[in-house]
């Protein structure tokens, strides 16, 4: 569990002319001597990427997630005010600048990278909602990332304003944004490095959804698929249990604290108190960790 930080000591933007970060949790020291440093260092430090070319500090907890959330599915549950239209944004942005995942296309039999085959090599990420409300937001904080950052503007060859909305690159690389649609059809017919779906909790048939399109859309690039969002009872059932399936899977934990929501929880251990969260989604804790067990997922 990461400490929280109270929000006095963050300091979110980072100025251009700085070379250490006053963050406490942070002092980074992103000084370079040159742009090709710079671009070598920024593709393998998410922290150093953040703060060179999206003048941001990511705090520990979107760090974390940028650095260790590379599976085929990544899930986050978090709070509001946890900055994931922004973390989200970021990891769009850093993977469009240096092709993530695409390596073997333009990295040359002896580890030399193959500039003409970095711009010719096709690439495409999409952030994607059930409703372009709750899918503008990563939009929008991604033009502002832009404005505010000349050293992020340099790699952007064109922004579309008008729908079908898209950033595109210099290099060729191209970020989508849409909506889910029905059934997904939204993004269905294109192939994907990374597949970003905010507000999971408000997608009802977000597991069959999972299986029957999104993970076929990365599947033959062997992208990867973000699922973030919140958990609401008795709607966000399909991100409630995938998230407890990614818990089992992992090891990662799922806080809970109903203190402020549920003053019958008081008095109950910890066991309790997640099975009694649970069943307000309607969702059988203990009959999905017998199934994590048959799969020999826990023991």
């Amino acid at each position: 569990m990461i400490e929280a930080i109270p929000e006095s000591q963050v300091v979110g933007f980072i100025d251009p002319d700085q070379t250490v970060c006053r963050n406490p949790w942070c002092r980074l020291d992103f000084s370079v001597s040159s742009a090709e440093e710079a671009f070598q260092r920024g593709r393998n430090d998410q922290n150093f990427f953040w703060h060179f070319f999206l003048l941001r500090c990511p705090h520990p907890g979107q760090l974390q997630y940028l650095t260790e959330a590379n599976a085929s599915v990544n899930l986050l549950a978090c709070s509001n005010r946890y900055g994931k239209t922004t973390m989200l944004a970021g990891r769009h942005f850093h993977d469009n600048v240096f092709k993530v995942g695409a390596e073997e296309r333009y990295f040359d039999d002896d580890l030399s990278f193959n500039l003409d085959s970095f711009t010719r090599t096709r690439y495409r990420t999409v952030h994607t909602a059930g409703e372009w409300d709750q899918a503008s937001e990563v939009w929008e904080d991604a033009q502002k990332l832009i404005s505010e950052s000349a050293r992020l503007e340099a790699f952007v060859a064109n922004i579309k304003r008008s729908p079908p909305y898209e950033i595109e690159f210099i290099h060729g690389a191209k970020w989508l944004f849409r909506t889910l649609g029905v059934r997904g059809s939204g993004i269905d017919g294109k192939s994907f490095y990374r597949l970003s779906i905010d507000e999971g909790g408000w997608i009802l048939d977000l597991e069959s959804m999972l299986h029957n399109v999104l993970l076929i859309r990365v599947a033959d690039v062997r992208g990867q698929v973000d699922i973030v969002g919140t958990f609401k009872p008795g709607m966000a059932k399909d991100f409630f249990k995938l998230c407890v399936r990614a818990s089992a899977a992992t090891g990662a934990a799922i806080g809970f604290d109903h203190r402020s929501d549920d003053d019958g929880v008081e008095g109950l251990d910890l066991d309790a108190a997640i099975r009694k969260y649970a069943k307000q989604f309607g969702f059988d804790l203990d009959a999905e960790i017998e199934k994590a067990r048959a799969l020999g997922i826990v023991e």
